[in-house]
């Protein structure tokens, strides 16, 4: 958990006594150094982990896109779909129409 500003400011503040003993200095300076590497690792994950998603959510829109042109562009539309059926029932013939010569 990263270390709050306010504190990381007293802690900078309390270095510029000139008058702090050498053993507090030495203390601070190793709280201020673990922090910043704790933050560093941090932010070294989380960057890495935003990559990861970056490239899942790239190969997954991909994907989709690929899905989709597979599959076709298909809607809701009855209008389409009865004017498919009766083109097909129109094209249907008889045995009475052939015997008449259609």
């Amino acid at each position: 958990m990263p270390m709050e500003r306010e504190r990381h400011e007293n802690l900078l503040s309390e270095l510029l006594n000139p008058e702090i003993e050498h053993s507090r200095r030495t203390e601070i300076l190793q709280e201020i150094r673990i922090q910043n590497d704790t933050d560093i690792h941090d932010f070294s994950e989380n960057t890495s982990t935003a990559d990861k998603l970056s490239r899942d959510n790239s190969d997954l829109v991909i994907s989709n896109s690929k899905l989709f042109r597979q599959l076709g562009v298909t809607g809701d539309n009855k209008e389409d779909d009865k004017k498919i059926v009766e083109k097909e029932f129109s094209e249907t013939i008889t045995l009475e129409q052939l015997e008449k010569g259609f």
